[in-house]
């Protein structure tokens, strides 16, 4: 794939989600995105739907921020946390307060007069994200903001301004999945290579149809595509998984793409929220460069 020169292409937009919990949504979202931009020189803007907001606290404790409507990190915590081998280098410095996050977007009403860094906070030159929060109002059901996303981009032009917009979606239909897909260009389903994970494929399925039957405006000019299934939390060499992945895709009925490069587990990933495979010198790397690879091939490929 040829880089995309900022202001000659509008940013691709995509949705990493799947209908199962559980499945390395997040993880496969920060390091696949955060390899790009460091790596592979894209910008590349984070928004987190996601309710629980690990992707947030992800980069957040990367970066050295903390959310001003949550407790600041305890002082003994920051000192315990300097004290491990962590490649994270702010975790022994104070931390910065912000009060930018998705629930400034997700309120009743319009949006008209949100400006980009009401909601946009700028990690660095390549990495922007639009934090998810604890507290955001994801229990509410209205459909009167499914369309604010969609709305918030166009206005503020975010397409003009990054490669690829990554979109963590949260395991369940509600009004933020479908603002997400709305949104977006195309998206990704991390699954386990397990029976369980898989019902959560075709139950996506499902809900994409229905989506795009039920939301059709959106859709005059551009399309929903799948970029594919990318398996995660395989363990190296382990042939058994790989046994389940041959099988899977003998089975399934949906004419499903399927990355034939995965997410590799690694131990560090759960422990760690500041963790990146990119930073790391863990054997896991390698695994991931091959399968950003691939993701850069899939937009030729299915044109």
């Amino acid at each position: 794939m040829t880089h995309i020169e900022n202001g000659k292409e509008p940013a691709k937009v995509i949705s990493f989600i799947n209908m199962k919990g559980g499945v390395g949504k997040t993880t496969l979202t920060k390091d696949l995105g955060y390899f790009l931009a460091t790596k592979r020189d894209y910008k590349i803007l984070f928004i987190d739907l996601d309710p629980q907001s690990n992707l947030t606290q992800s980069f957040f404790r990367k970066y050295g921020y903390h959310q001003e409507s949550l407790l600041d990190i305890d002082e003994n915590t920051v000192e315990e946390d300097s004290n491990e081998n962590s490649i994270n280098n702010n975790t022994n410095k104070k931390t910065i307060g912000s009060d930018i996050s998705i629930q400034k977007l997700f309120k009743p009403g319009k949006i008209s007069h949100l400006k980009k860094d009401d909601c946009i906070l700028a990690l660095d030159e390549k990495i922007s994200i639009i934090p998810g929060t604890l507290k955001a109002i994801f229990s509410e059901r209205n459909s009167n903001i499914e369309n604010h996303l969609f709305n918030y981009i166009n206005q503020t032009k975010l397409k003009n301004e990054f490669d690829f917009i990554f979109i963590d979606c949260p395991p369940t239909y509600s009004n933020y999945t479908i603002s997400a897909l709305i949104t977006s260009d195309y998206y990704i389903t991390p699954s386990k290579p397990d029976a369980y994970s898989v019902l959560g494929i075709e139950m996506l399925n499902e809900v994409v149809c229905r989506v795009k039957e039920e939301h059709q405006v959106y859709f005059e000019n551009k399309d929903l595509k799948s970029l594919g299934v990318i398996f995660t939390e395989l363990a190296p060499y382990s042939k058994g998984y790989y046994d389940q992945i041959k099988e899977i895709k003998k089975t399934q009925t949906l004419n499903i793409h399927f990355f034939e490069n995965h997410f590799v587990y690694n131990s560090y990933i759960p422990k760690r929220a500041e963790y990146f495979i990119s930073d790391s010198g863990s054997n896991t790397k390698n695994e991931l460069i091959v399968l950003a690879d691939e993701f850069e091939r899939r937009f030729s490929e299915i044109g």
